[in-house]
C-alpha cells in the first residue's frame, strides 16, 4: 500500500528526501521519531491523501536524507526544528498542519512556537517531554563529579544498535517480533526498513541510514522543559499519548494544557510509545479534526 512519490529538496549542506502524496488540500507534514524515517508511517499517512496534501521528510541523519549529521552539538533538537521550518518554506507558504511522533512531535511544537503564522494545527503523538528540573539535576550531578546524560539509557542502547545487515530479508527477520517491534504489524516493520536501509555497495548488504552514533547523540540532547513551548503556540493542539508512556508524562501534559488553553488530550488505552503503529486509526482521526 503506497501511492506516494519520493522527492528531494536541496539545501547548502545536503538533500532532504521526503514523501509526497499530492492533493489540492491543506498541507500536512508528519515528522518521524528518532531513529525512524518517513516511510515508517506510510500506512498511517496514505489514507489521509485527498483530505490533505500529505508530506513526510526524512529528518537530518535519517533515512535517505544526506544533510550533514555529526554526532555532538549538531544533534541539538533546535537543529531539527530549524530544518523543519526550512522544509516547510520550500513545500508551501500557506499554514500547515504539523503532526509528529516522539522527537518529531516535539520538533513540530518548537516550529509552531517559533513560527505561529506558519502552523494551523498541531497533533503531537507521544511527544518527548523531558521535565525542566532535569537541567537542575544534571548540574547537581556534574558538581558531584558524575557525568549525567539526558536519555542516557536510550542513548546507550542506540549506540549499540546493529547497523549493517547482509540483506533486506535478513534485516526483516532480525527485527520482526523482537524488542520494541513486538507490537508492530509486519508490514510496518518492512516500511521502516524500506525507508531506513541504504545499500553499502557490497552486494545485497544494507546499512541503517540513521547511524547508531547519531541516534545516540540525539537522545543525549533531548531538551528539558519542552512543554513550555506550548505557551507560544497560536493554533489548536492535540496530544495523543499512552497511559503507560515514559516519554509523555502526565505532569508535562498538564503544563501544556495550562500554557495553551483548549488543548485536546487523547489518552489511548492498551498502547505504548509506539502508538502510531498500534492505533493509526486514532492518529488519523485526530489529524482529520484539524481540517477547516
Amino acid at each position: 500500500m503506497s501511492n506516494f512519490t519520493r522527492k528531494t529538496l536541496t539545501f547548502p549542506d545536503g538533500d532532504v528526501s521526503y514523501l509526497d502524496w499530492p492533493a489540492t488540500a491543506p498541507l500536512l507534514h508528519f515528522a518521524h521519531a528518532t531513529g525512524f524515517n518517513a516511510e515508517t508511517y506510510q500506512g498511517l499517512l496514505t489514507p489521509l491523501q485527498g483530505r490533505f496534501h500529505v508530506t513526510a521528510a526524512d529528518l537530518r541523519g535519517h533515512g535517505h536524507s544526506t544533510l550533514t549529521a555529526v554526532p555532538g552539538p549538531q544533534a541539538n533538537w533546535q537543529t531539527f526544528a530549524t530544518d523543519l521550518a526550512a522544509i516547510l518554506d520550500k513545500l508551501d507558504k500557506n499554514p500547515a498542519v504539523l503532526a509528529g511522533h516522539s522527537m518529531g512531535a516535539m520538533t513540530s511544537m518548537m516550529v509552531a512556537a517559533a513560527h505561529p503564522d506558519r502552523v494551523r494545527g498541531l497533533v503531537l503523538v507521544e511527544p518527548v517531554l523531558v521535565p525542566r528540573y532535569s537541567r537542575q539535576l544534571m548540574r547537581i550531578m556534574h558538581f558531584l563529579g558524575r557525568k549525567p546524560e539526558r536519555g542516557s539509557n536510550l542513548a546507550e542502547m542506540a549506540a549499540k544498535r546493529r547497523a549493517v545487515f547482509p540483506s533486506f530479508d535478513m534485516a526483516l527477520a532480525a527485527y520482526k517480533g523482537r524488542g520494541a517491534f513486538k507490537t508492530w504489524p509486519e508490514e510496518t516493520i518492512a516500511d521502516y526498513l524500506r525507508g531506513g536501509l541504504v545499500p553499502t555497495g557490497n552486494g545485497d548488504e544494507m546499512r541503517l541510514g540513521c547511524a547508531p552514533e547519531w541516534e545516540s547523540s540525539i537522545f543525549q540532547h533531548a531538551p528539558p522543559g519542552g512543554a513550555r513551548h506550548a505557551g507560544k503556540v497560536r493554533c489548536p493542539i492535540t496530544v495523543v499519548y499512552s497511559p503507560v508512556s515514559n516519554t509523555t508524562r502526565d505532569r508535562e501534559v498538564e503544563i501544556i494544557s495550562r500554557r495553551h488553553k483548549g488543548t485536546r488530550l487523547v489518552q489511548v488505552p492498551d498502547t505504548t510509545h509506539f502508538l502510531p503503529m498500534e492505533r493509526p486509526d486514532i492518529v488519523q482521526e485526530e489529524i482529520d479534526r484539524m481540517l477547516p
